[in-house]
């Protein structure tokens, strides 16, 4: 993981204040900003190896299932509510689908949401194939109606970048219909309110965990693919196949939430296809 620094002291020392008779020299702030620089950096490196270290963990004990329960039981949709004009069970698997002649009558994109209940801190595992376009697993969400839903996104896709070479968005940090790109693949980001337009946060990268074209090689484009979520607290962590893909930390007290939930997102536009199977949970307390 390769930190980004603050930028580094120029040498110039700070003037001392004027000090009149019987007054003490007033340091506190220079001081306070110089402890505050450098414990930054040394908790924030603290911080996002912690977070690596515990996902990588989390990862590493993909055939343990304790504590997780099913969200899918592999022969019905259950409590899964989509337009069942675009999803159904086939073959042990849920299948989201459009075509250029079935597509949502208002144009937007359209969710298969769980209706179990809502999630506050967890780790969710699911596993997917996607052709032609772009989705992505919602969290931390909230039902519009009309089969819409705003909230937190894991997105995955297909190669449908560059005349069909590039898939850029799977397992970015994302928001749908709020703050949209937050972190890119590969990003750490910290995530502040932006008061004058809160739809527009303040991003900012303090991190990277690996280049966003290497870490794309990971997917897998004519087999399963194993998605891991984590949200705990107000730090939320995207992996692929066992690779971190992005981590964000939701300091935004305007737009951000404690819990919500779930749905798969089927986008609007180009015909596609995705499937979704082995859908389970882990509720931290």
């Amino acid at each position: 993981m390769q930190i980004i620094e603050p930028p580094a002291d120029s040498g110039d020392k700070p003037k001392s204040p004027k000090v009149t008779a019987g007054q003490k020299p007033v340091t506190k702030g220079v001081v306070t900003r110089q402890r505050f620089c450098l414990s930054s950096v040394v908790t924030m490196k603290t911080l996002l190896h912690s977070l690596v270290v515990a996902a990588l963990a989390a990862t590493s004990l993909q055939a343990d299932h304790h504590g997780f329960k099913p969200l899918f039981d592999g022969s019905s949709l259950g409590k899964w509510d989509g337009d069942p004009m675009f999803w159904a069970v086939k073959d042990g698997v849920i299948v989201g689908e459009t075509t250029t002649e079935k597509q949502p009558a208002d144009k937007k994109n359209t969710f298969l949401i769980y209706r179990g209940g809502s999630f506050d801190d967890f780790e969710l595992r699911f596993k997917y194939k996607v052709e032609g376009f772009n989705a992505g697993i919602q969290y931390r969400s909230v039902d519009k109606g009309g089969f819409h839903v705003d909230g937190l996104q894991a997105d995955f896709e297909a190669q449908w970048h560059d005349n069909g070479k590039t898939d850029k968005f799977s397992g970015m940090f994302f928001e749908e219909n709020g703050r949209m790109f937050m972190g890119q693949r590969g990003d750490v980001v910290v995530v502040t309110a932006n008061p004058a337009e809160p739809k527009k946060s303040n991003n900012r990268k303090i991190a990277t965990v690996g280049d966003p074209a290497e870490l794309e090689k990971v997917i897998k484009r004519d087999d399963w693919n194993e998605y891991t979520v984590i949200a705990r607290g107000n730090v939320f962590i995207h992996m692929i196949n066992g690779r971190v893909m992005s981590i964000g930390i939701d300091e935004d007290e305007i737009n951000s939430r404690k819990s919500g939930i779930l749905a798969f997102q089927l986008h609007s536009g180009r015909p596609m296809k995705i499937q979704m199977k082995d859908i389970e949970i882990r509720e931290m307390k």
